[in-house]
């Protein structure tokens, strides 16, 4: 089977899920009644997984996704809430908001909490230094043992765990809300580095007008236990009906010409899609 299916199979099949779905509320029981008034969807400030733009808009590989799918389920109002990553859990969980969109990893932790949809990218990790790299650090192994980097890091994110069981001391980690205060901490001299996914340290160091390079060649972390990253959209355990749904959406478009068209442009490439539709 070819990785990419036509943009013309994708709309085919996006079409034949949301008449599936409207079809049940014909009969009287549409289980996504609740979400057709308003879907609350939260996200976080990491490019290109999610963020709000110059113009105000909501952009991102995981809000493309929520897009296609709610646009195929006929769910039209969607009210995009912007907190901290390590909020995002919380605020699920609490009700506060209905799905997340943040390229949040599947990690066992997370899943014991909510429901993952199926993958919509696979990512690696990467490391952003000042230009010219001048602690010469290539791997979160190298910040370990230079004995004195400091590498920022966002609560709640896989990169802190891994420094953490890679040995960085807490002293030497410098845990922020988000990504802005990162790239603060980085300008002032408070972190030499900057630990996060390698397409956001990619598209970080590209919007930096020259401040910032990413790490390369970068190796990746030696962890057992972790992997390249999955990242997925995140339900409550709770909305089997919402998350179903979106997977059976999601299943037209991971993988797909239109998928690869929307993530492109926010340097998301055909490498970082899911073998076999995620």
């Amino acid at each position: 089977m070819k990785r990419f299916k036509g943009s013309l199979a994708a709309a085919l099949l996006a079409a034949t899920v949301g008449i599936a779905w409207l079809a049940v509320s014909c009969d009287g029981a549409d289980p996504l009644a609740p979400y057709r008034a308003e879907l609350r969807v939260g996200f976080a400030n990491e490019p290109p997984y999610s963020f709000r733009n110059a113009a105000g808009d909501v952009r991102g590989e995981a809000p493309e996704a929520v897009k296609f799918a709610a646009s195929s389920l006929g769910l039209g109002n969607i009210r995009w809430v912007i907190m901290d990553f390590g909020a995002l859990l919380g605020e699920l969980e609490a009700g506060r908001i209905d799905v997340i969109a943040a390229g949040m990893f599947i990690t066992p932790q997370r899943a014991a909490r909510v429901r993952f949809s199926r993958a919509t990218v696979v990512v690696g990790q990467g490391l952003l230094v000042p230009a010219g790299n001048p602690l010469g650090l290539h791997s979160y192994e190298d910040v370990v043992r230079s004995g004195k980097a400091r590498a920022a890091v966002l609560n709640g994110a896989v990169e802190e765990e891994m420094l953490a069981r890679l040995g960085l001391a807490p002293a030497r980690r410098y845990p922020v809300n988000e990504v802005g205060a990162a790239l603060a901490a980085l300008r002032h001299g408070l972190a030499d580095c900057l630990a996060l996914s390698g397409p956001t340290v990619r598209y970080l160091a590209g919007n930096s007008e020259g401040r910032f390079d990413p790490a390369d060649p970068f190796a990746q972390p030696s962890l057992q236990g972790f992997g390249p990253g999955r990242c997925a959209l995140a339900f409550r355990k709770s909305d089997k009906y919402l998350a179903d749904a979106f997977d059976e959406a999601l299943a037209a478009y991971v993988g797909s010409q239109e998928h690869l068209a929307r993530i492109q442009p926010l340097g998301v490439t055909v490498v970082n899609l899911p073998v076999g539709g995620g």
